[in-house]
């Protein structure tokens, strides 16, 4: 699997060795087909992986960097709630945060303010932001649009994006420039992925299908890729599935938590196409936290390579990224 049209610009690449200890402590990361530690947690051994991580943690609203040995190195707390975010090439951090006033920030790695916009007078919610080359896509609530700007904030375009769910929250999440001035939006609050023109004008439209006893459709989309084949990769949210779906509707791949209850696989939240054809998939453990992976890798043979878990210092996150040049 692979996505051409990267949501954020990676950092420099590293090698990542990262620390895997006993039952009852962190659990920074493991790779696949490793034997689990003994309950004693008195062994400490090296698990090599490729990159360092950008994490943001819903339930203690923060922004953390973690370093090639599983260590916290860099961290914000923004007084505001915040859920989702981007970085770009110049190692800046541009996210939305809720606030009094309603902004999209920009900081620098030392914390300083670059630019912010507030957007309260013009939109009552925004939650989500990709990012397209040198181009920030910004999705809009109440009413929806995709909020085309700058690098630097300046605004270039608003695209309608024609969302029926009637509440502000989820009703447009992450859109994504898919080519030929196309671009794939999730509909949180319809359990949809839409794929609309410059115009904003539909031309393809797939709903998750129900599954389970949860509720519907609200929350069975939380994220989604265009892949190389023409598919969509969908994160299924609530329903703890990812769907490959062709532009027939047809399912041509499914992945659950079953057969891997060490994930506790509960809520698929984020997607990444990482540089080699794997998928990094973030598990929202919201309601779920203290056991499970909050993110694993599933190569382009979709299988699970290798998982990240730190109960230490992260309880519920919505986003995990891998820092890739």
């Amino acid at each position: 699997m692979s996505n051409s049209t990267s949501r954020r610009d990676f950092l420099k690449s590293v090698g990542l060795t990262v620390f895997a200890v006993g039952v009852g402590s962190v659990a920074p990361a493991q790779e696949k087909n490793q034997p689990q530690q003994g309950a004693s947690g008195s062994e400490t051994r090296l698990v090599e992986l490729p990159f360092q991580l950008m994490i943001c943690d819903y339930v203690q609203f923060k922004l953390s960097r973690v370093d090639t040995r599983g260590k916290v190195i860099w961290e914000h707390r923004p007084e505001g709630k915040v859920w989702d975010f981007i970085l770009t090439g110049d190692d800046k951090l541009i996210y939305p945060i809720i606030t009094d006033g309603q902004e999209v920030r920009c900081i620098d790695s030392q914390k300083k303010q670059i630019w912010s916009w507030p957007y309260a007078g013009e939109f009552r919610e925004i939650i989500n932001i990709t990012k397209h080359r040198s181009q920030l896509i910004v999705s809009g609530q109440k009413p929806p649009r995709a909020i085309l700007m700058n690098l630097d904030g300046t605004i270039q375009k608003r695209l309608p994006i024609p969302a029926g769910y009637n509440h502000h929250h989820g009703q447009l999440g992450n859109v994504y420039a898919v080519g030929n001035k196309h671009y794939l939006a999730q509909l949180w609050g319809e359990g949809t992925a839409l794929e609309v023109d410059e115009n904003g004008k539909e031309v393809w439209r797939y709903q998750v299908p129900k599954a389970g006893k949860g509720r519907y459709p609200e929350g069975t989309i939380q994220d989604l890729l265009r892949l190389d084949n023409g598919n969509t990769l969908l994160a299924c949210g609530t329903q703890a599935r990812l769907l490959e779906v062709d532009r027939s509707g047809k399912i041509v791949w499914e992945f659950t938590g079953t057969g891997h209850p060490e994930l506790n696989f509960t809520n698929a939240c984020n997607l990444q196409q990482l540089s080699d054809g794997s998928v990094l998939v973030t598990n929202f453990l919201r309601g779920n936290s203290g056991r499970g992976a909050h993110a694993f890798r599933l190569s382009k043979e979709k299988q699970i390579t290798w998982t990240f878990t730190d109960h230490k210092n992260f309880t519920a996150i919505s986003q995990v990224w891998a820092i890739e040049q």
